[in-house]
């Protein structure tokens, strides 16, 4: 097939949602979108894309080098050169729940993989993200540097009061040698540098993944991406279309992955869980169908386990290379995660303020 009547749908350079909207004017194949520069403004336009000028130039460069210039292979990595980048990488996160940490494992680690957690209203989804933040921008090692994370908010649950909970009880286990004056400062400069994005709809939440390359070249700190929740913008958007939805959706799971292996950080996704029926039976799964159950590397399902014990749960690993299947208790405390068992063998020199605020920075955040 000559490369200028590729479909559309089928290049790298033409976004998904680009793509369709591209059709839908009448632009089928390659030939017709470089044909057609105009076309490529007005749907970029629709998708609120800045600067328009300067990104419409380059996607149609880039489109023009993909259909005259096509790589039918590229230099492959040995087996070898994979393992050794991997084992170069920055050190994975470590959560202060050791059961998670255990079960998760190398899932912690940053590289390209997608991390999806999934489970009903109430069983700690946001709170495992938020922890999961916290434990990226304070890392186990005390004379580490502190570093940044992103999370994309959809749902409006992010809760900055109760990020700076958790931050301060883990400062206060990971860094307890710090005088107060040095654990606000650094309390503050940790709740600096989470950057929150608040994406309403499907279309927002897709250009905020679309824009989160550039906001990341200057910023070689972070550690972390964290979707909560990538269910709730298409759950009630492009249900008319499901095939649509799933090309955006594998679109941005991919985006994510590209994230991750590029800057090596942590991917995460949060997911709802929706009843599906058979002939006589009827069992919950997580949202969004098959197709986007084969986007995640590795899925972990959250659970109450004792609703008349606030905050206890289980947390299956459901779908993983290494430990599928596997699961651990957590309790959900003011501190954040723990262990089920937490407080009654808390190792030596840790502490167990996990309270309101008390090194008193918030008046000092004026900026």
């Amino acid at each position: 097939m000559d490369a200028i009547s590729m479909d559309v749908r089928i290049l790298q350079s033409i976004p998904t949602p680009v793509a369709d909207a591209l059709i839908a004017k009448g632009c089928r194949q390659a030939a017709g979108v470089l044909a057609r520069p105009e076309a490529l403004k007005e749907v970029l336009a629709q998708h609120h894309v800045t600067p328009l000028e300067q990104r419409a130039e380059a996607m149609l460069k880039q489109c023009h080098q993909e259909v005259t210039q096509p790589a039918a292979w590229r230099r492959a990595d040995s087996a070898l050169s994979l393992l050794r980048k991997s084992q170069a990488r920055r050190p994975r996160a470590t959560l202060p729940c050791r059961g998670l940490d255990q079960l998760l494992g190398n899932a912690l680690c940053g590289g390209g993989a997608l991390l999806e957690v999934c489970g009903l209203p109430g069983s700690g989804k946001t709170q495992f993200c938020l922890q999961l933040c916290a434990a990226v921008q304070i890392p186990l090692d005390p004379n580490a540097r502190l570093a940044e994370a992103v999370f994309v908010d959809t749902e409006g649950s992010f809760v900055p009061e109760r990020y700076l909970q958790m931050c301060e009880a883990l400062l206060a286990e990971r860094r307890p040698h710090l005088d107060p004056p040095a654990a606000a400062k650094q309390l503050e400069t940790v709740m600096r540098q989470l950057h929150v994005c608040r994406a309403y709809d499907a279309t927002e939440l897709y250009a905020t993944i679309k824009q989160l390359p550039s906001f990341l070249k200057g910023r070689p700190l972070v550690g972390a991406i964290v979707v909560d929740s990538i269910a709730f913008s298409f759950r009630h958007e492009l249900m008319e279309n499901t095939a649509q939805r799933a090309r955006v959706l594998a679109d941005l799971a991919a985006s994510l992955r590209q994230l991750g292996a590029h800057h090596e950080l942590l991917a995460v996704v949060t997911n709802h869980m929706t009843t599906r029926f058979g002939e006589d039976q009827s069992w919950l799964a997580p949202a969004l169908g098959e197709s986007w159950a084969h986007q995640p590397s590795c899925q972990l399902r959250l659970e109450k386990t004792d609703w008349a014990s606030p905050g206890l749960g289980r947390a299956t690993l459901t779908k993983s290379v290494l430990k599928a299947n596997n699961s651990c208790a957590y309790r959900i405390l003011p501190a954040g995660l723990r262990d089920e068992d937490f407080g009654s063998a808390r190792p030596q020199g840790t502490s167990s303020r996990a309270g309101p605020p008390s090194h008193g920075c918030c008046g000092a955040w004026s900026s």
